[in-house]
């Protein structure tokens, strides 16, 4: 989605909930996926994460617009593609700030 939309103004950063020490593997990862994106480890407790962003248990997908304000959560306790996701960023992409 990244590469197809980020001239369009598309955002996308990823965020690892794994331990610290994984971090080489999620890095080896995200480089064989040719991630071009910011990508963070969060090394806080699962309850001050889950807390601050809303979420349960990986994988999530939290879309915002332009004004910075939620829009949409894609959670695992749903099932969702990354089709389902740019229905939703699509139309969005395409709203003036």
């Amino acid at each position: 989605m990244h590469r197809k939309h980020a001239k369009d103004g598309l955002v996308c950063i990823t965020v690892s909930v794994d331990e610290t020490d994984n971090g080489p593997k999620a890095l080896a990862f995200l480089n064989k996926q040719g991630a071009q994106f910011p990508n963070f480890i969060i090394d806080e407790p699962t309850e001050v994460w889950q807390k601050a962003l809303d979420v349960g248990f990986p994988p999530n997908v939290i879309v915002y617009g332009r004004d910075g304000k939620r829009v949409k959560k894609f959670t695992s306790d749903e099932s969702f593609t990354y089709e389902d996701v740019e229905k939703v960023v699509e139309p969005l992409l395409k709203q003036k700030d």
